[in-house]
This record gives structure tokens, sequence and C-alpha cells, in this order.
């Protein structure tokens, strides 16, 4: 599961502009010196990255240690499968790696991936045998997880004693959370008769046998592709933390986050045994709609219309996957094993499937006086594969259009956790606020300087806009804010914004290779850098907000500068450009700062941030019951300090617009959504203050 973790963490950072070529690298399309696809891969990355990579790395000697110490790190990063002598016999490869990728070789993977195959299946024989043994939650002994300072165990002996130190964690901590259970009951029930914490023990060892038993299925279902992919990123990533390659499977997952939208059944699926089980069914999806599908359904077959259906025992999760999924309009039908032990067939009609919970939405903030619109943007997606369907451009426009409806006095832009996405997308909706003009400049690998304007006239919304950032709003977040901001169209508050201020541009590599070895995937790479149309980059150093509020990330090193291998920040001339007078900045900016500089909620919050940080450098866990619950208890003592900041409540009176209001008396799903996240909101002081500073601008 480590493994997984950190790849996905490696793999999907956060995201800007993707525009798909159309033939500038047939100019240098070669004779393919590949002899499988994996080779074919290395060389249509390789390629790509020399000839038009913004800032390509020197493939050297350098290179090559930073790839090989990385990969294998990547391949085990919690040091519980590689010994020091595998390190040993891979390191005839770390000067060489460079020269692999030039060959067009991949002799170090392979061979790394022979290892860490073999290790894996040698390490199912050390669970096995430290869970049937048990724990002893009265010996005195630690967990260190500072694993990027832990070295590769010297011996077998060594790696078998991590993974007991590891298992005996993992069941010692469902121990203490069925403990926790067990005295909830005490409290509430008098005569309830408790367990002894030997019994509590067995429960919590025989669920963490079970769980290991998921992990283990999660790491089979991980095929040689998935690996190779792993070891292409650590390599596109020692160019800029934003160039990946994508797997054909990859390719598609990317494609649905930027569009939130794909053809399927609609269905969250999960590894149970041999067969796949139905963790959710998306509301709105055929499944949902047809209403036979049920959370808890066994899959044991697939099949495709008419054909015969195809038992799935023991198929990797993303094959099936691949079964379950296809066109619009054709029929799969799924033979599953009810909760109560029937077995049903069930045919569903494919259709487009959209993930609700990425799209922008608003509500209505009021108080005694005035109403303010809230607008609510997970990332700026598009479907490149049909530019007629639903964008983050289209649906603020519409979201837009319905609180002027409403007649607000203001709107909130949240942009908060927003990843970025789609550069056209962000034009548009500046476009939105202001008459016409210059969005953002970019410039390519030969100091070319281009100014992407928004040449519509028509402005949606005139009025008073405030923009909530923070340290996770990046790439296009940050290029509408710092538009907005430059052109004194809104005030925005919150954190410094992430620092990502690079373009990127993706290719299907069969258009470099060829297709002699079927799809290879893709590979976004690192074109371009933008800047702000007053001339600063927002590379490094982000968007500094009007206004700065503390939060959870402040003190953490999460953002662009702390990425070894980010460009660094420079700027170019100023573009040409009108301010606007709505945002009475001069104003309102110094008081507003001070009041919430001297509140004692966001004072609070400040000294939360210190401790989140301060705590993630503690890399000890106590592995006796005694001293795990003690070390617990001193946390849980200092985290009540900050309780109050969960009972924060907003004054102001939150709602649905009409039209949402109308959908929920139609959609019980709908409805409970939208009043969890109307029940959020309110808990939210951020939104609060946004609202504050509006109320400002319209006192002025």
């Amino acid at each position: 599961m480590d493994k997984i973790l950190t790849f996905m963490k490696r793999n999907y950072k956060l995201i800007l502009a993707v525009v798909l070529l159309a033939g500038v690298f047939l100019a240098f399309r070669q004779q393919s010196i590949a002899n499988d696809k994996a080779d074919a891969i290395q060389t249509g990355v390789y390629r790509v990255i020399q000839y038009a990579h913004y800032h390509p790395a020197t493939v050297n000697n350098d290179f090559s240690e930073k790839v090989f110490k990385e990969f294998l790190d990547d391949l085990d990063p919690s040091k519980r499968y590689l010994l020091q002598s595998d390190w040993d016999t891979l390191s005839i490869y770390k000067d060489s790696i460079d020269n692999e990728i030039r060959d067009g070789r991949i002799d170090f993977y392979k061979k790394a991936y022979k290892i860490i195959q073999k290790r894996q299946k040698e390490s199912i024989t050390y669970i096995d045998g430290i869970l049937d043994k048990g724990f002893d939650f009265d010996k005195d002994e630690t967990l260190n997880i500072d694993y990027k300072k832990i070295k590769p165990a010297q011996n077998k002996a060594e790696l078998i004693e991590r993974w007991r130190k590891y298992l005996k964690f993992n069941t010692l901590s469902r121990l203490y959370d069925k403990i926790k259970e067990q005295e909830k009951k005490q409290k509430k029930d008098s005569t309830f008769k408790p367990k002894t914490r030997k019994e509590l023990a067995q429960e919590a060892l025989k669920a963490t046998k079970k769980t290991i038993k998921t992990y283990i299925d999660a790491l089979d279902d991980m095929e040689n592709m998935d690996y190779f992919s792993m070891y292409m990123n650590v390599i596109t990533l020692q160019n800029d933390p934003h160039t990946n390659y994508f797997s054909p499977q990859g390719k598609e997952r990317f494609d649905t986050s930027m569009s939130g939208s794909f053809e399927g059944i609609g269905a969250r699926l999960q590894k149970e045994g041999d067969y796949v089980k139905i963790i959710e069914v998306i509301a709105g999806g055929p499944a949902w709609k047809e209403g036979e599908l049920k959370v808890g359904d066994i899959i044991q077959k697939v099949g495709q219309g008419d054909d015969e259906p195809v038992d799935i025992l023991g198929m990797r999760l993303s094959k099936v996957v691949k079964l379950i999924k296809g066109p619009k309009g054709t029929v799969v039908k799924l033979i599953v094993k009810r909760v109560d032990g029937s077995i049903e067939t069930i045919p569903i009609t494919r259709d487009k499937v959209e993930l609700e919970e990425t799209f922008a939405k608003s509500l209505l903030i009021k108080d005694k006086k005035d109403t303010f619109g809230y607008i609510y943007l997970p990332k700026f997606y598009i479907n490149f594969n049909d530019r007629n369907q639903r964008s983050a451009a289209t649906d603020i426009k519409k979201e837009l259009e319905k609180l002027k409806v409403q007649k607000v006095k203001g709107i909130v832009l949240d942009l908060r956790n927003n990843g970025g996405g789609s550069l056209s997308t962000v034009i548009d909706i500046a476009g939105y606020f202001i008459d016409k003009g210059p969005v953002v400049q970019v410039r390519d690998k030969k100091n070319d300087i281009e100014v992407l304007k928004d040449q519509d006239k028509a402005q949606i919304y005139g009025g008073n806009v405030v923009v909530l950032i923070n340290e996770l709003s990046a790439s296009a977040s940050e290029i509408l804010a710092a538009a907005l901001q430059d052109y004194n169209r809104a005030i925005i508050i919150g954190g410094n914004s992430y620092g990502k201020g690079t373009v990127q541009n993706l290719i299907e590599l069969t258009r470099v290779e060829g297709d002699k070895f079927g799809d290879l995937g893709a590979l976004k790479w690192t074109t371009k850098k933008f800047y702000r149309i007053n001339g600063g980059s927002t590379q490094r150093k982000g968007v500094v907000p009007d206004i700065k509020l503390p939060d959870n990330y402040m003190y953490l090193d999460i953002r662009e500068k702390d990425e070894p291998t980010a460009l660094a920040w420079d700027k170019i001339r100023k573009a040409h450009y009108k301010t606007y007078k709505i945002a009475d900045k001069e104003n309102i900016v110094p008081k507003e700062q001070q009041r919430i500089d001297t509140t004692a909620l966001f004072l609070h919050l400040k000294e939360k941030a210190r401790w989140i940080a301060d705590n993630k450098k503690d890399h000890t866990i106590y592995l006796k019951l005694d001293r795990y619950i003690a070390d617990l208890k001193k946390d849980e003592k200092i985290g009540k300090r900050f309780d109050s900041l969960t009972k924060f409540q907003s004054k102001f009176n939150i709602q649905s617009l009409p039209a949402d209001l109308a959908a929920k008396k139609q959609d019980t799903i709908f409805k409970s959504k939208r009043d969890k996240w109307i029940k959020a909101i309110k808990k939210d002081p951020y939104i609060s203050e946004a609202v504050k500073v509006l109320k400002k601008e319209l006192a002025q």
C-alpha cells in the first residue's frame, strides 16, 4: 500500500493546461530503436523531452544516480522489501542509466523489477508467519517511521523484524479503536458486558489479517506496466515536478479527471478475494437509474450484450474495470452474488457518467440586509475529446447568471484546493469579470512571449468579488486569482498559493514512436512558463493574497518551492491593461488584516498550524499498549485546545438557489449531498470572512 500511495502522490501532481499537438513531432520521428513496448516508451519520452521540454535536465552520471536511488525508494518506500544486497547488486547500473536511456535499453528496470517481484512473494510468507504468532502488547518497543532516513535491511532477519513491528502497529491501532469503542458503549449502557483486552486483541488481529489480505491482493493487482510507469515518472520528474508519463490506463484516468465524466455504468469497485465488490453506486449514473445493482454485490461474471459472460475469478481489478466500461448505449451483463447469497444477472445499458463532485456549484449567503453569492470551483475541467460537453467555463457562466437573477451584492469565488486544469477555461472565466484584455502571458523555450487575451467585450458580472485561495490553489487557479488581483477586480484572501507557473502539453507516444507495439500511453511535459499580466511569475512564489488568513497548511513544505526540480522564478515585461476601481483595497485591506490578526479564532488557527507542523516531525510510534495509549492521550489533550475551531457556526443564512431547491424535491440523493455541503459551509470560517470583506466593500 505504501508503494501504491507513493506512486499516486508522485504521479498525479497539480495539473495545468493540456493541449494536444497536431503533428509537431512528425518532423523528428525517427526509425525506432526499440525492441519491445517498454523500450519504445522510454525512447519516445526521451526524444520528446530533449526536443521540446522548456528546460530539459542534463542526462549524465548525476542524473543516473538520482534515478537509481529514487526508483528504488519508490519501489520500497517503507524499506520492508529490498535488502542492502539488492541495492548492491543493482548498483552496477548507478552510473549507466543515462547511457541506457540514450541507447533505448531498460536493463536496470528489468533487473529491479525481477528483484522486487521476488521479494514481494517472499514477504507473504513473513506476513503469514508473523500474524500466526500474534503480538505481545506489553513489550516495550518502538517503530521508526522516518523512512527517508532508514537504510535497507542488512539481512532477512532484520527485514522480518521490520514487518513484525509494522504489523504490530497496525493491530495495536485497531486494538486501541476497539478499546475506545467499548468504553463509549459502557458509558451509554450500564448493562453492557465488556470484553477482555485479550479478546479485543484477537479481534484486532483478525481485522489486520483481513486488511493485509486486501493489501496483498492490491499488490498482486499491479502489473509490469504499473511498475514501469513508476520508473518512467522517476525519469520524467528529474526535469520538473509536472512532466509525467501516463500509461494507457493512466491516460484514461487523466482524461476522466479533466472532464469529470466517463462512459460506463457508474459504480466504484474494490477487489474482494477472487472477485470484485460494488462499494458505491454513483448517483445519477446508469446503474443508479436502473436501480438493480446494490452496494455489497459481488461481481462473479461479466458479459457483453448477448455474449457468454466471462468468469472474473482471480482477474486483476484493472481488467474487470475494462470489461465493465464501454461506449454509451451498449449493454453489459453483471452476474452478481447478493448479500443474502442469491445469484442474479443484471443487464445495464452504459451511459455517460458525470462525477458531480468535480463540477462548479453555488449557494446564496444572506444576512438581514444583503444577499451574496458563493461559487465553489474544484478544478478547471474540460472534455478535450468533445469540446461541446460541459466545462468549468460553461458551468461558471451558468452559476453567475443564476446569481445575477438573485441580485446578489457580491460574489465569493472559492478556489481553495483547486489544482488547476484547462488553460482555455481560465481565459473564458477571467473574461466574465472584465470587459476585455490580457489574462496571462506565456513564454516558450525560445523566449518568445505570447499574451493570451479575453477577446469578448461582454462582462457577465461587474460587481464586487472576493477570491479565496490557499496553499493548494495551483496553476490555473493562480492565473485567475493573479489576473483579478492585477486588474484590481477582486480582493484575494486566504493563504499563499502553490506556486506552479508552468504550462504543460500532452502527446500520445504512438505519434512519436509509431504503433508497432500498440498503445504506448502519453507524455505530459513542460513547454512554457506563464506570467502575470504585471510581468511577474507565479512560479515558486505563487499568488500572495491581499488579506492573509492562517490555515493548517501554512507551515508545511507542500508548495512548488519545496520540490527539488522546480523551475526558477523570473519576470518579463508588463502587459498593457487598465485597472478597475471595484475593489477598494487601499481602505479595506489594512483594516481587515489588522482585525483578522487580532481575532481569537485566527490566532488559534495559527497555533494549530504550528502544532501540526511540529507533530509531523515526530517519527516514533510506541508499540507497548500503555505507552501507545499515553502518547495518543497526550496528543488528544493538546488537540482539545483546538476543539473550539470545530464549533464555529456562521451567523449568515446559507441556502440553495431556487433551481437547486427544485432539484432537491425530485432527487433525494442530490438533496442529501447538498444539505451536507451547506452544513460544511456553515462551519467554514474562511467563507464567512470572505463575505465580511464583501460587506466592507459595500460600505465604502
